[in-house]
């Protein structure tokens, strides 16, 4: 009976000792994948995807708010690395997600210590972004939270789609004169948010230069001037009364995900000023619908930010 007596009393004291961190940690590292990103882009789809403690570490890119795609709330929640092999040990991931260019000594590095190595590539339409969160939420054990992140995107585009069927033409405009192509994400949200992309329509590609000579001779019903640059704020620019002008934050430029939403809500907010007020004269581009007098260069969403380096993807 003494011997019983004190087992049983030994059991219920290790029932009531505190658990150590490591076993608080156990649904996440036992059962779920830690993970370690290396990538801007995955970023923001990991915060959105993974369970308390799984994402170990952001890129630096995301700790920069001149540079991330992320909410900066959300990404001041996560410690960051620079990518290098040796801060990534440290943090002992199972995973390392990165983008598609990873030298091959550092892959090699990674299969030789056991790190499973994963890249994400750049999402040139809604539905390749819907691929990428699938496999990221998929990756991280959590498939429903990847599908949630989707409804969010989805109605999103629904509630940015106009009711009208007119097409304005867009022009994206970069520093420097840089346009973007017609198979880039940003082109296909245009499209959804009741624009055509300018640029595209004259034969210009992925990252072509239309210089400020060639916009005033052909200028567009709006140009959405990402970043900063003495060419979209150059003053002949205002002598265009049938041209308005609206700011496009460029980081809505930079990644697919839960950058889609507030991408497709700017749009919408600048298609919905250019109705606000008709335009009397007619367009040349035909059947396509009047629009209002200039806008200033906006703030609110996407407005007001300054233009910085882009990641690498």
């Amino acid at each position: 009976m003494g011997r019983a007596a004190t087992l049983l009393l030994a059991v219920a004291l290790t029932a009531c000792t505190p658990q150590p961190k490591s076993e608080t940690r156990r649904e996440t590292t036992r059962i779920l994948p830690t993970i370690v990103s290396l990538n801007p882009c995955a970023d923001a789809i990991l915060a959105e995807v993974t369970a308390p403690g799984q994402l170990l570490a952001l890129s630096h890119y995301s700790a920069d708010p001149r540079a991330a795609s992320m909410d900066a709330a959300t990404a001041s929640r996560y410690p960051t690395t620079r990518g290098t092999l040796e801060e990534v040990l440290a943090l002992h991931p199972d995973v390392v997600v990165d983008g598609t260019f990873v030298p091959p000594a550092t892959a090699a590095a990674y299969q030789r210590l056991g790190l499973r190595l994963e890249t994400l590539g750049i999402a040139g339409t809604v539905e390749e972004s819907r691929a990428q969160i699938r496999g990221l939420a998929a990756l991280a054990g959590n498939p429903a939270k990847g599908e949630a992140l989707i409804a969010r995107i989805d109605t999103a585009l629904a509630q940015a789609t106009p009711a009208d069927r007119a097409t304005i033409p867009a022009l994206v405009w970069e520093p420097g004169g840089i346009v973007p192509g017609d198979s880039t994400l940003i082109a296909e949200l245009l499209r959804r948010t009741g624009f055509a992309n300018f640029a595209a329509a004259r034969g210009l590609g992925q990252a072509d230069q239309l210089p400020l000579e060639r916009v005033l001779a052909d200028p567009p019903r709006v140009i959405l001037a990402a970043g900063s640059d003495r060419a979209l704020k150059h003053p002949a620019l205002t002598h265009l009364k049938g041209t308005a002008r609206a700011a496009l934050d460029p980081r809505l430029l930079y990644c697919a995900g839960p950058t889609i939403i507030p991408a497709a809500q700017r749009l919408a907010e600048v298609r919905r000023g250019l109705q606000s007020t008709p335009n009397p004269s007619r367009m040349r581009e035909g059947s396509q619908v009047a629009l209002s007098s200039p806008l200033p260069h906006a703030g609110g969403a996407g407005g007001g930010q300054q233009q910085t380096q882009r990641p690498p993807r």
